[in-house]
């Protein structure tokens, strides 16, 4: 539900500069990547200055997250500038980290502007929800829905079936929002496009070679995960996502990610590397 999506990024404050947040799958077999990211920019947003806004968040996934336990954040304030504010976040569970994230924040300035064109691509009141593709596949994981449950609306430009994937070009893009309404709260809209831009990327680099993450002889995990924001966005309007396939060797993945608004605006870029081998 969007409402226990929204309720897992209203931390908890345990003492200054230490938060505690929720999972939003309590019963997955591990937290999902992205609810980390997003919780992690929200506890350093608690200790900036309303007049900064994310610029850029660099995270390196350690341990698998424990849906059945919270998780804390602790906050260094590693500088206040006169234009730009750092912060260093340790995502910890039973003392121990399974993140680390680094995060730039900046008062907002003019500058040169250019980015690239929106790419041409299949409209998302033309196809199908992941959910609604789910519930008819009868693939459906009740515990672990990230892509195909009630709080994010995604639809992919070219659906994939995968517990029989074909090879293809390592190309995906979706489009994606909040399946309703979300306050007028930019810092929120962004923590929740963090949280977004988990979902798909690793996937890039498996179709190019024709393999699922559903196949058991597969490790797939992220190692780690940056992004960059660019202009302000609404998550609660539809946001294409682009993954393409940057590399693959080493037993690992590298993806870049990019969002645009429907209207064009390129808003965001990431990259992630992840593992990704055979056992």
């Amino acid at each position: 539900m969007l409402e226990q999506l929204l309720d897992i990024m209203a931390l908890e404050t345990l003492a200054e500069d230490r938060f505690r947040g929720r999972n939003m799958h309590p019963r997955g077999f591990r937290i999902y990547g992205g609810q980390v990211l997003a919780q992690a920019v929200c506890a350093a947003q608690k200790t900036v200055d309303e007049d900064r806004v994310v610029h850029s968040q660099h995270a390196y996934f350690l341990r698998p997250g424990d849906c059945a336990e919270p998780v804390v954040y602790e906050v260094e304030r590693a500088r206040d500038g006169g234009s730009f504010t750092s912060r260093r976040v340790v995502a910890l569970q039973k003392g121990r980290p399974i993140l680390v994230s680094s995060m730039s924040f900046q008062r907002p300035e003019e500058g040169y502007e250019y980015q690239p064109d929106l790419p041409a691509v299949t409209p998302p009141e033309e196809l199908p929800t992941e959910r609604q593709r789910a519930i008819e596949d009868g693939t459906l994981d009740e515990d672990f829905m990230i892509t195909t449950g009630e709080d994010l609306d995604v639809r992919m430009v070219h659906p994939i079936d995968w517990r029989n994937p074909q090879q293809a070009d390592g190309e995906l893009c979706n489009w994606m929002k909040t399946t309703g309404p979300v306050a007028d709260d930019p810092a929120l809209h962004l923590s929740l496009l963090t949280y977004m831009s988990d979902t798909m990327v690793l996937d890039a680099g498996l179709i190019q070679h024709g393999r699922s993450w559903m196949e058991g002889g597969l490790q797939i995990a992220s190692l780690d995960h940056a992004i960059w924001f660019h202009a302000p966005c609404r998550a609660d309007e539809w946001l294409l996502h682009t993954a393409d396939l940057e590399r693959n060797s080493g037993g690992r993945t590298l993806v870049r990610g990019r969002f645009f608004t429907r209207e064009g605006v390129h808003v965001a870029t990431v990259m992630q590397q992840g593992l990704m081998r055979t056992r």
